[in-house]
């Protein structure tokens, strides 16, 4: 058993390696062959793509993985397709109050608009399967989903583009992201397979327990919006402040810096999830603080380590290809990745807040989060100019890990057994 826990955490960290390089050439492309500006709308594009589960998640996934560890796989998919389904009327209803906003305004629905419309709504449905498979022991299978949908149609876009340069646009990107979801969608039906699916789809709709979560996931549902609002917010002050040409320099590193965390968050910090919830509610405090602790130093030396080769990688493409004003801005670099290795520790806390069942704390302390990133962010954007966006993003992410730790310790040390009620 263990020998196969440590092929399925092999196999984790080589899809999302993989993903991690590819989106990672993908970057260094749109910087060089699409220019700055369509850098700052992709950029743009993904932070409305990293919002939009949140806004019209109401903070349902929080409970869902919580809920469905260690159940059964009718259970499961039960709750899953009751996720689903309240996801797809959010959707449905923000597209079209989205729709008749614009055309009340005259704003001009593109193309690209369209397309970017189609990718909130996969990438959302992305999400709230990816988060159940993590929470039902299903790491490997989750990962290679979000290597298919996020990362191997990369180097197919990228040749078309490089090959024939009349298709160098974001509407080619977003055409070849979207396709991917046909493989990511056959994947998911082959791991599934022998799961209750038709059972769970002709099953009732959970409406008590929709009814229960909404009644009490208000603070959730605000700790997500500050999350997503601490990873995203930075890039629409820059554009507000600095413009989009400043705005696709700042998402560029920051992209690379997210590819970081988003590696340390499915090849190693989601793997602890159901490790610290079972702990917690089967063991002692002195069990799930031992877990805890190695978890913690396991990320802090992966992410260091990969914050290191990320900085090498990039400075050695960054002088191959020529981009000698990118080297210009490599404070902000450096400050950018510090700031992601800091966030995969407080991923980590976050975790830890959330077996520990506090709840309002974990919410409370996103809350905080985001207010003092716009705040910090914008005093200093404003004095420093784009390095200021570095500096923010360092400052926010210690004085937040801080503040988890502190919340974390103070409540494992109070708690004689996790166990207990």
């Amino acid at each position: 058993m263990h020998y196969f826990r440590k092929l399925a955490s092999l196999g984790n960290l080589g899809f999302r390696a993989s993903t991690l390089v590819l989106r990672f050439l993908l970057s260094f492309y749109i910087v060089k062959f699409l220019g700055y500006e369509a850098t700052g709308v992709y950029g743009l594009t993904i932070g409305a793509i990293g919002i939009t589960p949140a806004l019209l998640g109401w903070g349902l996934n929080y409970f869902v993985s919580r809920e469905i560890v260690g159940k059964t796989q009718v259970f499961v998919a039960s709750r899953m397709k009751t996720r689903l389904l309240v996801t797809t009327i959010s959707l449905a209803v923000a597209t079209v109050i989205g729709l008749l906003v614009s055309f009340a305004i005259g704003f001009p629905v593109t193309l690209l608009h369209g397309l970017i419309i189609a990718l909130l709504w996969l990438e959302t449905y992305g999400l709230d399967i990816h988060l159940p498979l993590i929470s039902a022991e299903m790491p490997l299978q989750a990962n290679m989903i979000v290597f298919l949908r996020s990362a191997f149609w990369v180097p197919f876009a990228i040749g078309v583009g490089i090959a024939f340069p009349a298709l160098r646009s974001l509407d080619v990107l977003f055409m070849f992201w979207i396709g991917s979801y046909v493989l990511a969608a056959a994947a998911l039906v082959y791991f599934l397979r022998d799961w209750p699916i038709r059972q769970a789809f002709l099953g009732p709709f959970q409406y008590d327990w929709l009814k229960e979560r909404l009644r009490y996931s208000w603070h959730i549902y605000g700790s997500d919006l500050s999350i997503v609002g601490l990873a995203y917010a930075d890039r629409y002050i820059v554009s507000y402040l600095l413009g989009l040409t400043l705005t696709g320099i700042y998402t560029f590193f920051w992209s690379i810096g997210n590819a970081l965390q988003t590696l340390m968050q499915t090849a190693v910090i989601q793997l602890a999830l159901p490790r610290l919830f079972r702990a917690s509610k089967q063991g002692s405090a002195n069990e799930w603080q031992v877990i805890f602790r190695r978890e913690l130093g396991r990320t802090i030396l992966f992410a260091s380590l990969l914050g290191i080769g990320i900085f090498i990688a990039a400075e050695i493409l960054i002088s191959s290809m020529s981009m000698s004003d990118l080297g210009q801005h490599r404070g902000l670099f450096v400050l950018l990745l510090c700031a992601a290795i800091v966030r995969s520790c407080s991923d980590l806390l976050n975790i830890g807040l959330s077996s520990l069942e506090k709840d309002k704390h974990y919410a409370a302390i996103n809350i905080l989060g985001v207010c003092m990133s716009i705040c910090i962010a914008g005093i200093s954007i404003y004095i420093m100019g784009l390095i200021g966006t570095g500096v923010a993003a360092l400052l926010t992410a210690l004085l937040l890990m801080m503040i988890r730790l502190f919340v974390i310790t103070r409540s494992s040390s109070n708690r004689p057994s996790l166990s207990a009620p």
